[in-house]
């Protein structure tokens, strides 16, 4: 019972005005908090060993500056097209401080409309005649919303919020036949790629998608490294570019102690989707506790 309690007194806590101030002024305080609220487990933060824990523990020592960069989905792609690798990024159309001033016309037939500060927002337009006000009114609801207080993620509060328009990777016709691309997610480690999270069948909750784990070197399954591995299990087939996609991810996580780096392959063509530092804000339940801790392994903190 006092579980419960506790558990009903920081849901209540987490969407509470207080909330905000709690993270602003003690942001320790907010991840031990926001941390009792969603995990079984005590979290130490003075030895963290899974990879959880030490995204916990960088939340509090990491370079926030930075990964509000590198978050900011317009920053993000000027930043590594500075670097050379302006071929992986999808195109840029425009972006806008309101949907008002979206002028349609300027804009190709099919593409996507996101927000550039958060996570969710993203509307896959295959036809910008069908483009509803209902789904532009829920672009400026997005803008209006301060992304990265309820989850303790204070980076993305940094980050300029726009909604911009970018190539649609993939035809509209694949989308007729496909919920989602198929997304590859790297777990990196200052430039090593150890695994693989492949995202198929995504719908528009990110929770709703069909997930294998595979190693990097080789390409093997690994359904052990998964707390609830899909069944029935179906081998996937390594792309074509694999070796590519590797170097590509690895590349992009250098220097970095722990980044998820996800990508996409389209007919042979490799695109960077985004840099993830907090993925699932560091309480992901995808991964089993053997996996978690052989990743939380190979994060060394400074």
């Amino acid at each position: 019972m006092s579980n419960l309690i506790e558990h009903l007194y920081l849901k209540a806590l987490v969407s509470s005005p207080r909330w905000r101030h709690i993270v602003d002024s003690d942001l320790r305080r907010a991840v031990e908090l926001f941390w009792r609220y969603k995990m079984p487990t005590p979290l130490d933060l003075d030895h963290p060993v899974t990879l959880n824990e030490k995204i916990q523990w960088l939340k509090l020592h990491g370079p926030a500056d930075l990964w509000s960069m590198l978050s900011d989905k317009v920053r993000m792609k000027e930043m590594l097209a500075e670097q050379g690798l302006e071929q992986y990024l999808p195109q840029t159309y425009g972006s806008w401080n309101r949907s008002a001033d979206i002028d349609l016309e300027t804009l190709p037939d099919s593409f996507v409309l996101k927000c550039t500060h958060d996570c969710g927002s993203a509307i896959v337009v295959k036809d910008k005649r069908q483009l509803t006000d209902k789904e532009l009114r829920r672009l400026d609801c997005a803008l209006r919303r301060p992304f990265g207080y309820r989850t303790v993620e204070p980076h993305y509060l940094r980050i300029p919020r726009l909604i911009m328009a970018e190539e649609l990777i993939g035809t509209p016709e694949y989308f007729a036949s496909h919920l989602s691309l198929t997304d590859y997610k790297f777990w990196c480690f200052d430039g090593h790629a150890e695994v693989c999270l492949v995202c198929t069948d995504r719908r528009i909750s990110h929770r709703k998608a069909v997930k294998e784990l595979y190693s990097v070197r080789p390409w093997r399954p690994l359904p052990e490294g998964l707390a609830h591995p899909p069944t029935p299990w179906v081998d996937l087939e390594q792309p074509a570019n694999w070796d590519e996609m590797v170097a590509l991810a690895e590349r992009l996580s250098v220097g970095h102690p722990q980044v998820r780096v996800d990508l996409y392959n389209v007919d042979g063509r490799i695109y960077i989707g985004e840099l993830t530092f907090t993925a699932s804000s560091g309480i992901m339940c995808s991964l089993s506790d053997d996996m978690q801790r052989r990743l939380g392994g190979m994060v060394k903190l400074p």
